[in-house]
């Protein structure tokens, strides 16, 4: 056995402590194998079809397949409205398409009893998951967060990867399903032949030959939007303080603006182009790409025109002197206005640390925290994992402490010594470690995280601290 220090490793649903050597080898060998995406673990062996049939998922997996998994619920009005649009769409390509053979749809039931289930699938003319598996229904509504119905989740039939989540508009859109199957257009595809219009003068210019080779602030907001109008301020100073140290950055302005003018008033306070108004249909097309639910939003974009990040808006208020551009999330993270919004979209282990000072405090929750992190991150389902660190009495973390329920509000004194808790706001659940007995060590948070994805820490509590 090395005497070098050990690393965190996962396999499928478990983390361990291993050598450096052991660590290699598991690299390697990962490397060498292929698993079975989680989609069609979810979906199993056998999906339900007309008149209760049994349909093979092998049936509508393979090559070319396109699969829609079909988000909806009897008792909900938009549901029943979209139903039988989307039935006859799927109709209508079956009939007539050329690749008629290559797509499926697969309802995934919201309903809140089996008849009526039943009732509401009996109008549908494609596959369903059987609704006794409750529980692959709430893992697939998490796997692709899910958070209200109808929706419509595309993926590739072949090798389970996401092609949309927003199936509801792409689909929707496209009765003559012409632009099957609705595989989301790059942003470089999206921006091809687009020009951009500067704020002061009003020429255009070439919209890639202006951002190519820089990171690019895409800019989603409005005049009519106050939060907007007290954070274009911010931004304006984050930019020219960007600009000033030699940074290679360009910001756009997408306009959610209701008319030409407002805009162009709006836009005259940016030192950046826009995106015409009258270029709606490009527009739109963003707000999809990037999933826009809400602004001012920011989104990130590396000189190849990668998403960095979406939470662009939190990182320029969390970061005056714009230190950390371009804001790439790491594996673990301070809490701050930044990276609090991350609780919200799946498990979130947060470590708060009882120091006086902040970089004795950083370097104890990288020892005992970013090992773990890093791993569980780099492991199948990582990405979904929020890991952050704050110092005993952070005025967020309270917050955070007293939304789980931890303690009675954010005025409370949490109890004495480092505390870790695990959140889970997608299934309403938090679990206290400290008083389940895990020991606030590298070895004891990867042991708690193995254990809660292999589903041993049980329920946990309610958010809000109410009984388990």
């Amino acid at each position: 056995m090395s005497d070098k220090p050990a690393d965190v490793i996962c396999e499928g649903d478990v983390c361990r402590r291993v050598t450096p050597e052991e660590a290699a080898a598991h690299s390697a060998a990962a490397g060498a194998l292929g698993d079975t995406p989680r989609v069609f673990e979810l979906l199993g062996d056998t999906l339900v079809g007309a008149g209760g049939k049994s349909v093979p998922l092998s049936s509508i997996t393979g090559p070319g397949k396109v699969i829609a998994l079909y988000f909806s619920a009897h008792w909900c009005p938009p549901c029943r409205q979209f139903t039988p649009h989307l039935a006859s769409i799927y109709t209508n390509f079956k009939k007539d398409h050329a690749l008629k053979a290559d797509w499926e749809v697969v309802f995934v039931s919201s309903d809140r009893d089996e008849e009526s289930f039943k009732e509401y699938f009996g109008e549908m003319p494609w596959a369903a998951l059987p609704y006794d598996k409750r529980e692959a229904k709430a893992a697939l509504s998490q796997l692709y967060k899910v958070r209200g119905i109808p929706s419509l989740v595309i993926v590739d039939g072949a090798t389970g990867e996401l092609i949309t989540v927003n199936g509801r508009d792409a689909v929707g859109d496209d009765e003559k399903c012409e632009n099957f199957p609705w595989r989301p257009r790059t942003f470089e595809q999206i921006m091809e032949g687009a020009v951009l219009v500067e704020p002061k003068t009003g020429a255009e210019v070439p919209a890639l030959e202006q951002l190519r080779g820089k990171v690019s602030l895409l800019y989603f907001s409005a005049s009519w939007c106050p939060p907007c109008r007290r954070f274009t301020p911010k931004l304006v100073d984050a930019v020219e303080k960007l600009r000033a140290a030699g940074k290679a950055v360009e910001a756009v302005f997408v306009s959610g603006d209701r008319d030409e003018a407002s805009m162009n008033e709006y836009h005259s306070h940016m030192t950046w182009p826009a995106l015409p108004f009258s270029d709606k249909k490009r527009n739109a097309e963003l707000n999809m790409r990037f999933e826009v639910e809400g602004i001012p939003t920011l989104v990130v974009l590396d000189e190849q025109f990668k998403v960095i990040t979406t939470e662009g808006t939190a990182a320029v208020i969390s970061d005056a002197e714009a230190a950390r551009f371009p804001w790439r999330p790491q594996p673990l993270e301070a809490l701050s206005p930044f990276t609090a919004g991350r609780i919200n979209s799946g498990p979130t282990l947060l470590l708060i640390v009882d120091m006086g000072d902040d970089d004795a405090a950083e370097a104890f929750a990288k020892e005992v925290l970013l090992g773990v992190a890093t791993a569980t991150k780099a492991a199948p389902g990582g990405e979904d994992w929020a890991f952050l660190w704050a110092r005993r009495g952070n005025e967020i973390a309270q917050s955070v402490l007293a939304f789980t329920g931890f303690i009675k509000d954010e005025e409370a004194e949490a109890p004495a010594g480092h505390l870790a808790v695990i959140t889970d706001v997608p299934q309403q659940a938090m679990w206290d470690l400290k008083a389940t007995g895990v020991e606030v060590s590298a070895v004891g948070l990867g042991s708690v995280v193995s254990d809660f994805k292999a589903g041993k820490l049980g329920p946990g509590k309610k958010l809000g601290g109410d009984d388990e």
